[in-house]
């Protein structure tokens, strides 16, 4: 088998497996006005309601790789010698319901696809991940992922 071959099914092994341990937040009033502020948005009228891109404050934690990449605590790395080089894709959002003050958040993201691909430069993998923000009473946001590795 060669070395691509075997990047490729370790890879599309991952299908279905979790990226990193699901983290659970709780969000405040307070972290909606603050991203407002950092992302340059007026105040809102009712600041119990995020904006639709609005991140609860996840706390990352973890180290930065060689790559200059953080990775979350558990994450699942890509590290195979066939593919060194990775690039972002792309990125989907889709809005479900607004995250309110007061809801309890948990992400989970998954290794969703693998998507073998011919560049000009040889073979490459398009791995996708979603990551599905849910409250108890269901789900705010599913984001999309893709990175290409070579």
């Amino acid at each position: 088998m060669s070395g691509w071959e075997d990047a490729r099914r370790t890879v599309e092994a991952l299908i279905g497996r979790q990226a990193w341990a699901p983290v659970v937040v709780e969000v405040h009033e307070a972290d909606i006005l603050r991203y407002c502020e950092a992302v340059g948005l007026p105040r809102p009228a009712d600041p119990t309601v995020a904006p639709p891109l609005f991140l609860p404050p996840f706390a990352v934690g973890g180290e930065v790789g060689a790559d200059g990449r953080r990775r979350r605590p558990d994450e699942v790395v890509i590290d195979h010698p066939a593919l060194r080089r990775r690039l972002m894709g792309g990125c989907s959002v889709d809005f479900h319901a607004p995250i309110r003050a007061g809801d309890t958040i948990e992400a989970v993201a998954t290794f969703e696809s693998v998507v073998e691909k011919q560049g000009r430069d040889g073979p490459m993998l398009l791995v996708t991940t979603a990551t599905e923000y849910r409250a108890t009473d269901g789900p705010r946001r599913t984001e999309r992922w893709t990175i290409v590795h070579r």
